[in-house]
């Protein structure tokens, strides 16, 4: 994807805005930015909402996982969505285990919230120009989940 962006960029007029048609996990959203991508839409907050996965700073947790059990943590320690001022990892895995769609609803909330953060962030990044720095700093600390990880390792063994 990146790639494919870093080959047709210097064909689009450099006037005219750049959209990205449903692409990007947060971590690919700062990268898009800096190959002079303006604009996107993607379904991801929501879809991985669905199967109890929820972005944070830091990569993505699936928040049905035992491990949240009794985790009385937000989902990401500093949002300010509604979901992590009002609800623990704990009381959204429950929802989701048991079906009730107030968890779902939960992690889309956050998801969205937190996409909608980290454009707002490379946004003042920008106008700082500090965008750079910004991008090091967000890439260090985001880590892709074992999925990602692991289709990386395949690829390069292709």
């Amino acid at each position: 994807m990146l790639r494919a962006i870093e080959m047709t960029e210097p064909f689009l007029p450099s006037d005219q805005p750049r959209y990205a048609m449903g692409l990007g996990t947060p971590a690919q959203l700062v990268e898009l930015v800096a190959r002079g991508v303006d604009m996107f839409d993607c379904v991801l907050p929501t879809r991985v909402a669905r199967n109890g996965t929820a972005f944070t700073r830091k990569g993505s947790i699936s928040i049905k996982a035992g491990a949240y059990k009794a985790d009385f943590r937000p989902i990401d320690e500093g949002c300010d969505c509604f979901a992590c001022k009002h609800f623990t990892r704990a009381y959204l895995r429950h929802l989701l285990n048991v079906g009730e769609i107030l968890g779902l609803r939960m992690l889309s909330v956050h998801n969205t919230r937190m996409f909608l953060k980290v454009m707002e962030d490379t946004r003042a990044a920008i106008l700082t120009g500090s965008f750079a720095e910004f991008r090091k700093e967000f890439a260090a600390n985001y880590v892709p989940t074992q999925k990602v990880l692991l289709a990386r390792a395949a690829e390069a063994d292709r």
